[in-house]
């Protein structure tokens, strides 16, 4: 789950994000849409992208930890 960046945002699905040096992160969003890197370790990365329906979108996660894609 994600969110578009639209007027009303919209329910999209999607399993990976990329970040800044183009390594793809399992992932999730909780019930709030934060984003979640799913691995079994801490990693802090920058996230640039979302994978949506097998491919890349430009995306960003603002300072409350929301992922917004950009589907434009």
């Amino acid at each position: 789950m994600g969110w578009f960046t639209r007027d009303e945002p919209e329910e999209v699905v999607f399993k990976n994000v990329v970040d800044t040096d183009g390594t793809i992160w399992p992932a999730f969003t909780d019930d709030d849409g934060v984003l979640w890197i799913d691995v079994d370790y801490d990693v802090e990365v920058t996230i640039n992208g979302a994978i949506v329906d097998g491919q890349i979108r430009g995306a960003e996660v603002d300072g409350d930890g929301r992922i917004w894609i950009d589907y434009d």
